[in-house]
């Protein structure tokens, strides 16, 4: 009996390796050149927090150690997880440089998703982040570094009509026109992903 198989390898390849106390992911890059990729779990009953992508770089032909995630005792995990692989992955985050006020003001008309930040903000730093490791496209103005920036913040708060937000606010993100401030990160991501 004579078998032939036309199998193909996939370029990279997420092994899930199940044991007793942990489950474990790994990337293995069957290319010869290094490539980069993006991983991300969702589920519930894990000790780690399932909502942090992991991007990492696979050398050539090699099998690389994603993430561990180790269940809680006496909970069955539920999860799904998402990959993605480049040569190198895109920055998607865009700290903007913007000429004018027109530019700015179009940003809003646009819809685009626009995050307000600060220096020696926490908070802030782990928003954009997060939305880099989600790969969500949005614009960063850090007022403390651009004046006209703080005068768009500013300007654009007036023209919500709203004279309650307080710079101790920020993070604060405008999306498709609609101010949100206080933001609970975990549930500003999702629903932006929506």
């Amino acid at each position: 009996m004579i078998t032939s198989s036309n199998a193909q390898t996939k370029a990279v390849e997420i092994v899930e390796v199940k044991a007793k106390k942990k489950i474990t992911f790994y990337a293995i890059n069957n290319t010869d050149t290094d490539k980069e990729v993006f991983f991300k779990v969702d589920g519930k009953g894990f000790r780690k927090s399932s909502y942090r992508p992991v991007i990492k770089r696979i050398p050539a032909n090699k099998k690389v150690l994603i993430i561990t995630l180790i269940p809680l005792k006496n909970i069955t995990p539920d999860y799904t997880y998402f990959f993605s692989f480049d040569d190198k992955l895109q920055e998607l985050s865009l700290e903007t440089s913007v000429k004018n006020w027109k530019e700015l003001d179009h940003l809003i008309d646009k819809g685009e998703t626009i995050i307000f930040t600060k220096d020696e903000c926490a908070k802030c730093e782990k928003l954009l982040g997060m939305l880099k490791a989600n790969r969500i496209r949005h614009k960063a103005f850090n007022i403390s570094k651009n004046e006209r920036y703080r005068d768009f913040f500013w300007n654009t708060i007036s023209k919500m009509k709203r004279q309650d937000v307080l710079i101790s606010s920020i993070p604060i993100a405008i999306v498709k026109g609609e101010l949100h401030e206080g933001l609970n990160l975990i549930s500003f991501i999702e629903m932006l992903k929506k």
